[in-house]
């Protein structure tokens, strides 16, 4: 099972946004059938986390993502490899 993490450091903004500091991202693999066969993921609201929502969280709240799928995640989401706020773990 691919490790998905997006953690928030500060627990009043992350409660603002209706999240916890540490929120586990689902594959939504019913989304993945779709034309492009991209992963889709979903935050606990079931909203999904694409390229901007991730962004706006990193910069208003420090938003990072811990994953051990950096390609999946890349592909899903639409950032590149390097993106700031992304960390690979074993």
């Amino acid at each position: 099972m691919m490790i998905l993490r997006l953690i928030i450091d500060d627990a009043e903004k992350a409660r603002e946004r209706g999240l916890e500091t540490v929120n586990e991202l689902h594959n939504n693999e019913s989304f993945c059938a779709g034309s492009a066969g991209y992963p889709v993921f979903q935050l606990p609201d079931e909203k999904m986390l694409d390229c901007q929502t991730f962004r706006e969280l990193r910069d208003e709240c420090g938003a990072r993502i811990e994953t051990d799928n950096i390609s999946k995640l890349c592909l899903g989401i639409g950032i590149p490899r390097d993106e700031p706020g992304v960390t690979v773990i074993d």
